[in-house]
């Protein structure tokens, strides 16, 4: 593998060099590019290396890309190969011919923030990262061998590109460990990946960013999350109507959960209906005449915009706290995994 700045200057790397050799391989003539949000500012010029570099036409997908989850099946008969820039393949989702998962590596030493996040650390230490980090993985765990602490990690379910990995929807390689180790050190920036695992396990989470060298606990983050689910399910509770958002997108696709959840909406007296959709937005909510919603698709659709819906959205096991079938105390983070 040959890594090269996605465009010039960047401390973000991706191997241009690989993309070429399977477009060759598969004698791609047309590569659609599929791009995470905060690259496309830089389309044209990613664009242009593949073009370049692979001797192919590019087509832009203008869709949203929120994972590898997401693959453009309404791409398939517009290009010989689709390009998803950013995120490492699913195992789990099976083959895909068309599909090529260019992961994106940052080039930034984390080792100066870990040493940063040791005074935080206690006993046995899980560390999980992001598929941007995971090549700094073995570096991480012998720098805190090397200086005293226990640290090791997971591979998880098959749903995850690698060892270590934290998904929006999927934390098997932190809970695999969850037994073994005191704390866990995420080394990563944002809240989006490791929010899960806070509400998951009880062990604390120190995050180090190596983006910007800070370091802090995210012990807090648990309660604000949790008081903002506890409102959207008190919020539904007396709804007499509920919309089951399914989604199309291949890796969040859980038609069973939602007929399951109409049927039990249904037993409870009030009405219910599948609501098929991509992309699942406030607008598509308000313009549905439902008191609440429940979402089968992504976890993060009813966390991450909380404040933004004008009507409660609730994960699988939040709906049945809301219908009574499940207890408060049966709250748990919603997760999509390898099986399902």
């Amino acid at each position: 593998m040959t890594l090269s700045p996605v465009i010039e200057g960047s401390r973000l790397l991706v191997d241009y060099d690989g993309i070429s050799s399977a477009a060759k391989a598969r004698n791609a003539k047309t590569v659609a590019l599929q791009l995470p949000e905060g690259l496309r500012a830089f389309a044209s010029q990613i664009a242009g290396r593949i073009e370049s570099a692979a001797s192919v036409a590019v087509i832009i997908d203008s869709e949203p890309c929120f994972g590898a989850c997401d693959i453009p099946t309404h791409l398939f008969g517009a290009a010989d190969m689709v390009v998803q820039l950013g995120h490492t393949e699913m195992p789990s989702i099976g083959a895909m011919p068309r599909m090529y998962f260019a992961n994106i590596f940052v080039d930034i030493d984390p080792i100066p923030v870990v040493e940063k996040a040791m005074p935080y650390l206690r006993g046995t230490v899980g560390v999980v990262t992001t598929a941007q980090h995971m090549h700094y993985l073995d570096g991480i765990v012998a720098f805190l061998r090397g200086r005293g602490i226990d640290a090791i990690y997971s591979r998880g379910d098959r749903r995850l590109g690698g060892f270590a990995q934290l998904l929006g929807c999927d934390y098997t390689s932190a809970r695999d460990i969850e037994d073994s180790v005191t704390s866990f050190l995420y080394v990563g920036d944002g809240d989006f990946h490791p929010i899960g695992l806070v509400m998951l396990s009880d062990r604390p989470l120190i995050a180090a960013n190596p983006m910007n060298g800070t370091v802090r606990t995210l012990d807090s983050l648990r309660d604000t999350i949790m008081k903002q689910r506890l409102t959207a399910i008190e919020r539904a509770m007396n709804a007499k109507s509920f919309g089951v958002l399914v989604s199309t997108k291949v890796g969040q696709r859980r038609r069973a959960l939602a007929e399951k959840l109409v049927s039990e909406v249904q037993g409870a007296g009030r009405r219910s209906s599948l609501i098929q959709s991509n992309v699942i937005t406030p607008e598509l909510i308000m313009s549905y005449d439902f008191d609440a919603f429940a979402s089968t698709a992504c976890p993060r659709v009813a966390i991450d915009d909380f404040s933004k819906y004008p009507r409660p959205v609730l994960t699988p096991v939040e709906t049945e706290i809301a219908l009574g079938i499940r207890k408060f105390s049966d709250f748990t983070f919603d997760q999509i995994l390898a099986e399902q």
